[in-house]
């Protein structure tokens, strides 16, 4: 049963927050409470008892494989903040790091190595969720070798020990600290994506009491709310009356009537599910972190990238972009010409952002496409703070808007997979 698809998981949903409201209520709403809820939560959407799933042989797979995963990243996890007490090198560091994204990465090159063919692009207009990070490859492989999340999770994992690395966290971490942090219910398929740090920082304000529990629960139902708003009414509606129709024709007006469609459905779905995770968070007592903030308002593609699928990019900012730039500058890459560092650092990273979505072309071109684009962004605008030609104020804003919005429709257009049809 994936979270927050259908209306059957809020009906199961209703229980575990009901008792989170009564346990934040007696004053009882603590760490040890965070991780059993999670992972009650967890045993009843994979396990699917009440039969609500199309496969429950399936789900109990994947909750066999992500208690491997969670247990073997823990460890992980632990094992690394014990060794660096001791030997603080590169080598215990890019062991763990390279133990954490092993799974991850065998997921999504085993099936293209041994021919198994791909899921359904997302353009096939048939009723499907967008997941952005959940491997497109076959169900039963899926099924198998996989579980819905993982993409985010090693992204957890990875977080966690850069910032024992960096001496962010000092010690050894609570294993039940790093094992609610990897299997918070809420977001443990889509996102948003969490920071270790920040994430046990909202557990040290537990338990909420008086008015700050009644205040999370009131903000908790407002988010809810807002997501079946957003999903199940605006991307429904544009879903079944814009994108569907569009998706049944071929040519370039279809094509340009399918790139809106979709970049507004995708819009929709994801910021719903993220409001989803976010409004259930509130009655853990967790304030999981934004993930959009008006993105088609953006005036360039770096503002988008602060306002569009906000946790992802800002991870990929912290730890691929700004370490690139760091170690570029330490051994003088590039002759030492920073401009050149910053533009081949944008690539890679957007490069990467693509392959983390999947290994199939439209990811790959898509992450490299929003690459290109910052690095035009760049470009012009510097050659504009020379030149002065480029409209500036009121008008140069809604310019921008207008082309940002457009250009980036057109990058979702690719990551829909109908110009690979």
């Amino acid at each position: 049963m994936t979270p927050y698809v259908d209306l059957h998981y809020f009906l199961f949903l209703l229980y575990p927050l009901v008792a989170l409201v009564g346990l934040a209520l007696l004053g009882l709403l603590r760490r040890p409470v965070v991780l059993l809820v999670s992972i009650a939560m967890l045993l009843f959407q994979y396990g699917d008892p009440l039969g609500l799933s199309e496969s429950t042989v399936a789900g109990l797979g994947q909750l066999g494989f992500l208690t491997v995963y969670a247990t073997g990243s823990v460890a992980i996890v632990l094992a690394y903040a014990a060794i660096r007490r001791r030997h603080a090198g590169s080598a215990p560091f890019y062991t763990a790091l390279a133990l954490a994204l092993a799974p991850l990465v065998i997921l999504k090159v085993y099936p293209l190595l041994h021919g198994f063919p791909l899921a359904a692009p997302t353009s096939t207009p048939t009723k499907v969720t967008v997941l952005p990070g959940v491997p497109a490859v076959t169900t039963g492989f899926f099924d198998a070798f996989g579980f819905l999340g993982i993409s985010y999770m090693t992204l957890r994992v990875i977080d966690a020990i850069i910032v024992l690395r960096d001496g962010v966290i000092t010690g050894i971490p609570r294993p039940a600290d790093v094992a609610s942090y990897l299997l918070f219910a809420p977001t443990i398929s889509a996102g948003p994506i969490d920071r270790f740090h920040r994430f046990t920082t909202s557990l040290d304000a537990l338990p909420p009491r008086g008015r700050a529990a009644l205040g999370n629960v009131d903000a908790g139902i407002q988010r809810v709310a807002q997501g079946f708003l957003y999903k199940f009414i605006i991307a429904a509606l544009i879903y079944q009356q814009w994108l569907m129709p569009a998706g049944r024709h071929h040519g370039f007006f279809s094509g340009i009537s399918y790139m809106y469609a979709f970049s507004m459905y995708l819009f929709f779905d994801f910021a719903g599910y993220s409001a989803f995770a976010i409004g259930v968070g509130h009655f853990f007592g967790v304030r999981v972190p934004e993930n959009f903030n008006a993105p088609f308002l953006s005036r360039n593609f770096r503002e988008m990238w602060d306002r569009w699928h906000i946790t992802l990019s800002w991870w990929l900012r912290d730890h691929v972009y700004m370490r690139f730039m760091l170690a570029a500058a330490r051994h003088k890459w590039f002759g030492g010409n920073r401009q050149r560092a910053h533009h081949i650092g944008l690539l890679l990273t957007m490069g990467l952002m693509g392959c983390w979505h999947g290994l199939q072309p439209q990811y790959v071109v898509y992450g490299l496409y929003q690459g290109a684009m910052l690095v035009a962004h760049d470009v012009v605008e510097r050659w504009n703070k020379r030149r002065r030609v480029l409209p500036e104020g009121r008008l140069g804003d809604v310019l921008g808007i207008v082309l940002t919005f457009n250009l980036f429709c057109f990058g979702l257009l690719i990551f829909s997979g109908w110009l690979f049809r």
